[in-house]
């Protein structure tokens, strides 16, 4: 009868330190951080530069959440994308709420517009992460 009481203790140890890590082994469990964001551009494909850094974001416990300039936000990010016969390039910089510089990405040499944003929002992405852990 005192083996059952000891069994069960040991289950429930074993379960909480699996567990624990895999929380500690996967990153992107935790409660993710939502920064809002006001995105502009002269690109068409500034839909397609939100959609991955959704994603991205969402790679270092970010929510990326869209907003308008009247309501507030954590960066404006402006990005531009060129395309010519060598390749394409993106370039995307960040500033705070205040107006001022936090980060910027440029990608070229990519094979679409795509391509290159793909590239920077995920540059960025780790940028604004490291920024928030500082």
């Amino acid at each position: 009868m005192r083996i059952l009481p000891l069994l069960a203790f040991l289950v429930t140890l074993v379960v909480c330190c699996d567990l624990q890590s895999q929380t500690i082994s996967n990153p992107t469990s935790q409660i993710p951080v939502i920064v809002k964001v006001f995105a502009q551009g002269d690109s068409s494909r500034l839909p397609n530069f939100i959609e991955s850094c959704r994603r991205e974001f969402s790679e270092h416990a970010m929510k990326l959440e869209l907003v308008r300039p009247e309501e507030g936000y954590d960066y404006n990010i402006v990005v531009a994308q060129e395309s010519s016969l060598g390749g394409a390039a993106a370039a995307v910089i960040a500033l705070d709420s205040k107006g001022l510089f936090v980060a910027s990405v440029v990608r070229s040499g990519r094979m679409s517009g795509k391509g290159a944003f793909n590239a920077s929002a995920k540059e960025l992405a780790k940028k604004l992460a490291a920024l928030r852990t500082h």
